[in-house]
This record gives C-alpha cells, structure tokens and sequence, in this order.
C-alpha cells in the first residue's frame, strides 16, 4: 500500500510539472511547404510562455508509416539552436538543453525536442523536412496528417495551419482540390491558392487535435510513396464519426423533426417577441439588452470589419450579420472613395457597371481579397457587368463563402488589439459603451427623419452614413430619406462621386440585390460533405499520419 502511494505521489508530482513547464501556449502557427515529390517543409511557430520547472519542449509524431522526419531546425529571435541530431539525451538539465534541440527515434516515430531556456515568454521557431506526405492514391493525390496532437499539455489557445506549393503548378482551388478538418472547432478552406486551417476556440487537452485531409487532383503532384487504393477509402475512414456524414434516419427522422419544428417554432415565436420590444443584444458585449438611444459619428473609427463583428457576435439569437451587407458596403465605399469608378449601363438606365481599373484598392489584405475578387470577375475588360459577380461567385464558391471568416476575424483583431476583448462575445466594461455607438448609430439612420434637428453634415460624413447604411441593410430606405430632406447634400455627395442623384440611387441599389446574389449564390453551391470548406468536425479524422498523442513541456 505504501508503495502504491508512493507511485501515486510520483505520478502526481510528473503531471504537476509537465503542466508548470509550459504554463501557456497562446498561439501555434503553423506553414507546409508542399513539393511535387510529395515531401515538404513544415514550419511550426509556437508562441508560449515557460514556467520554472521541467527542461524541454517535444512534440511526438508517431503513425508515420513510409513517411519519414529529419533535418530539425530550431531557433529563437533569429538564433539558431546547437542541433544534436539524434543524440539528444531527456535527462540532461534545463542549462544543457538550453540553446539547443534534437531528435529521439522511437519504434513508432520521432520526438521533436528543444531547451525551454528561461522561464517567461518565447517565441520559438520549428523547421523539419518530412518524406512521403502527399501520398499517390489510384484516384488522386493527398494526406491525412495531424499537425497538433491530441493530449499536449497544456492545449494550445489558437492554431492556424496554412498548407501552400513550393512549385510552380496549377492555383489549388476546389476544382482540383478538396479539404476535410477533424479534431477541432473552426473551418478549414483553400483560400487564394491555399489550403488554410484554423480553430475558432481553445483546443481541449485531452480531446482536441488539428487534423487536414487534403485531395488532389491527378497531375499536380508526381509523389515518390503510393499507396493501394482509391482515396475514398481513406476518406470514408475520416469521415466515419465526424459530422460530415448524412445519415438516413427513417421513421426515427420524421419523429425528430416533429418535435424539432415545434421546439423550433416555439423559439422563432420567443425571438419575434424578444426583437419587437427591442431586447436582441448580447449583455456581455454591449452592456444591455435593449439599446434605443441615437448616435450622429461614425462608430468604431469607421472599420467595417469591427463593426461586422460586433453585429454578428453582440446579438443575443447566434444570427449573424448578413455577409452580403459587407460585401456591397466595401463596394460602396469604394465607389465613394473614387476608387471604383461607375460607368451607365447602355441596355438599361436603371442599371450601372463598375469599373476595376485600381490594380489595388487597399493594405488590409481581406479588404483587398474581396477587391481582387470581384477584379477576376470583372473579365479582361475589367468592367463588372451584369451577373458577372454572380456567375463568378458560382464558380469560386470557396473563396465567396470564405470571405467572411476572413472578415469576421479581422474584426476580432480590432478588438482584441485595443485591448477590449474578454471572448468572442465578451467586451470589457470599458469598451462596451463605443461598441453601444454601432447599434445606436443603426437606430439614428433609421429613424434620422423623425429628429427636428435639420443641421448641415459634411459631405464626407454623409458618404460615410450610406456606406453604413449598406452595412445595416437599409440603405435602400436611408437613399430614399436622404435625397428627400437634404436634396442639395445629396446631389453634392453624387457630384464629388462623379454622379448625378439618380444614378448614385441607382448604384446603392444595384450594390445591395448584386451582393445579395452573388453570395447567395456562392452559399448555395457550397458544402461540406464533398470537401468544398467550411466547418470542420471534432470527430473523425481517422487513419491520420502524422501525431499522435501528448507534447508540449517535460
């Protein structure tokens, strides 16, 4: 009994170590280097924070099969660390290991393992070369490979993994390229020729892991390891657990949905009440639930994407703003800003096309994704005509329906920046009377007409209001108002547009239907179950490469 206690206590004092080694792993960002031969450069950057026990950080990969890992590099703040190669001893002091890494062989893989160094914060930048990732399947070309194990203690608070061609070859997009997520909670799409992955939340400990199955197409990759098969073997092996799959529930189906629609209607009935008294907004982000109050200024200094993030993630109902808004108010802007010009539309007077000749419109590189997107769009001729966006976004569904990800995450940096974000729908107390502006800035453009006050708005601010306007989806109605009490501003913002009032009212509307349908049209197309992006399951993945289980401090 004594010595039983006695393992216990050891065990205890282990764990209370590991976890004290790393005391946090705040962000795992992770790139793959692919070449044709299916091997590729994997580099990891892990940014932690080390506590004062333990020695070394390590990541196990097991279940590597042909595969093989070598030609560590590690270093920090630029300086490479001493390889040892694989005479790396896990009994040596913390000072030994620091300022250097190395390997250790198992039977069923490798550790990757590198000196702590000082306790506080590090930044630690990891390189190896693996052999045989892209693997030759009868059909196509691809991998199943876990990039962050389960059980790393402690779980990293974000990953993103970005898997690009260290060649020249066709742009991956989902006509040649389809993608799978398992282990986490987030999305996994190909995004401008790039297959990228990324958690939405915390990995947990035990359970989580970030696992990509990538499908090529024939012909991109020659790579040197084949296996026996059609690749939709090793699919349905992922896919078996995870929620991608469609399953047929019979008679138990219609019992469910039964009581599904009168659960549903029940709370669609809540909602519509809950909404018309006003009670809609998340506390925790904006301080109330209800918010009636006016606000003239440009809220959150004028950053659509903060704004788009504090709508989608302060309502109380999980509704998240229309994508579609956005989109036609970056457009809108644009056009307001001289930067897309509008040209008539000769086979109708009611209908205007935009012209794409800017090679760039902006340093934010999701405001510039949406750019060059509807840039493609726009032909050779780089005039965006009618259905032109539409048809294009039917064909790049995956970039489309990507987008706003893109954007929503870039709000959530505004915020977390400014130093305002407690989670993703939790504002500090401080913040939350600006993020109140937003809404309270929507309820001025609604109901402007009923105020008495008819003061003169710079020309520069009213651009703004229609712009916003398009972001809320009453633009349409704030167009209408505007032109009737402040005809004189109204012509003056179409004139210093290059516009008369009819055709910028023409423009506003054309923005709204043509966003509206090209991302309704890009949505529709999408899906997940054939590998065409989008969320990703926290079950499944099996038959990964690659992993395993544990890592992180020892």
């Amino acid at each position: 009994m004594k010595r039983l206690l006695t393992l216990i206590f050891a065990a205890v004092l282990c764990v209370s170590a590991a976890a004290e080694s790393i005391r946090q792993i705040r962000d795992v960002d992770i790139r793959v280097e692919l070449y044709p031969d299916g091997s590729a450069w994997i580099t990891q950057t892990w940014d932690a924070e080390a506590g004062g026990s333990g020695t070394e950080f390590f990541i196990p990969v097991s279940n590597l099969g042909p595969m093989t890992i070598g030609q560590l590099q590690v270093s920090e703040n630029g300086v490479p660390f001493e390889n040892l190669e694989d005479n790396w001893n896990i009994d040596r002091d913390r000072s030994y290991k620091t300022g250097k890494c190395g390997i250790v062989r198992k039977s069923d893989g490798v550790e990757l393992c590198w000196g702590l160094g000082a306790k506080g914060n590090h930044i630690w930048s990891v390189r190896f070369y693996v052999t045989g990732l892209v693997q030759a399947y009868d059909d196509a070309d691809g991998f199943n490979f876990m990039f962050v194990n389960r059980g790393m203690k402690p779980a990293p608070d974000h990953v993103r993994v970005t898997i690009v061609p260290a060649f020249d070859c066709p742009e991956w997009t989902y006509d040649n390229t389809r993608v799978w997520g398992f282990g986490f909670y987030g999305d996994i799409n190909v995004i401008d020729g790039a297959v990228v992955a990324e958690t939405s939340e915390p990995l947990d400990n035990d359970n989580s892991s970030v696992i990509a199955l990538v499908k090529f197409e024939k012909g991109i990759f020659a790579p040197a390891v084949v296996k026996a098969g059609p690749f939709q073997d090793a699919l349905e092996h992922a896919l078996d657990g995870s929620s991608y799959e469609e399953e047929d529930g019979g008679e138990w189906f219609l019992v469910i949905f039964g009581l599904c629609f009168l659960g549903f209607f029940a709370l669609i009935i809540w909602i519509a009440v809950a909404s018309a008294l006003g009670y809609k907004w998340r506390k925790s982000f904006f301080g109330k639930t209800k918010i009636t109050e006016w606000y003239r200024d440009v809220p959150l200094e004028g950053n659509l994407f903060a704004a788009y993030y504090a709508l989608s993630k302060g309502r109380r109902f999980e509704i998240s703003a229309p994508a579609n808004n956005l989109i036609g108010a970056c457009f809108l802007r644009w056009i307001m800003n001289g930067q897309v010009n509008v040209e008539a539309d000769a086979s109708n007077p009611r209908r205007v096309n935009l012209s794409f000749v800017a090679e760039t419109v902006s340093e934010d590189d999701v405001e510039e994704a949406l750019y060059q997107m509807a840039r493609k769009a726009a032909g050779s001729n780089l005039l965006l005509e009618k259905n032109e966006f539409e048809n294009w976004s039917r064909k790049n569904y995956g970039k489309v329906t990507a987008w706003p990800d893109r954007a929503l995450a870039r709000g959530k940096r505004w915020f977390h920046d400014k130093g305002c974000l407690e989670s993703d729908y939790r504002l500090t107390p401080a913040a939350q009377p600006e993020a109140c502006h937003l809404v309270e800035f929507r309820n001025y453009l609604k109901e402007f007409t009923l105020s008495d006050e008819r003061a003169a708005t710079e020309v520069r601010l009213w651009k703004e209001y229609l712009v916003y306007a398009q972001l809320f989806g009453i633009a349409d109605k704030v167009a209408q108002q505007f032109k009737k009490l402040y005809p004189a501003q109204f012509e003056e913002v179409a004139r210093t547009t290059g516009l008369d009032p009819t055709t910028l009212y023409y423009t506003m509307r054309w923005t709204s239907s043509m966003s509206t349908r090209a991302f309704t049209n890009a949505v529709s197309k999408a899906g997940s179950i054939n590998g065409t992006g989008g969320h990703t399951s926290f079950g499944g993945g099996g038959g990964f490469s690659g992993g395993g289980f544990g890592g992180g401090g020892r």
